[in-house]
C-alpha cells in the first residue's frame, strides 16, 4: 500500500515538474503531519503557492493533486 502511494507521488511530481510546477509535501517532523497527517502543496516556478494551502499549509489530498496535474 505504501509503495502505492509513493509511486503515485512520484508519477504527479514528474507531471508537475514538465510544466513548471512543484510538489510540496507536509515534513516528517511537522506538527501539521501528526494532526492532520500527509498534506501537498503545489508550487510555481517563482515559489508561490497555487494549490494547498487556503487555510493551512499543506492542506491538499494526493486525489486533489493529480486533478490538478491533469488539467494543468
Amino acid at each position: 500500500m505504501a509503495d502505492d502511494l509513493k509511486i503515485r507521488e512520484n508519477r504527479v511530481r514528474r507531471q508537475l515538474a514538465r510544466k513548471g510546477y512543484k510538489l510540496c509535501k507536509t515534513p516528517a517532523r511537522s506538527w501539521l503531519r501528526a494532526h492532520y497527517g500527509p498534506g501537498y502543496m503545489i508550487v510555481n516556478d517563482r515559489n508561490f503557492v497555487v494549490e494547498g494551502c487556503f487555510s493551512r499549509q499543506y492542506e491538499a489530498t494526493l486525489e486533489q493533486v493529480e486533478e490538478f496535474a491533469a488539467e494543468a
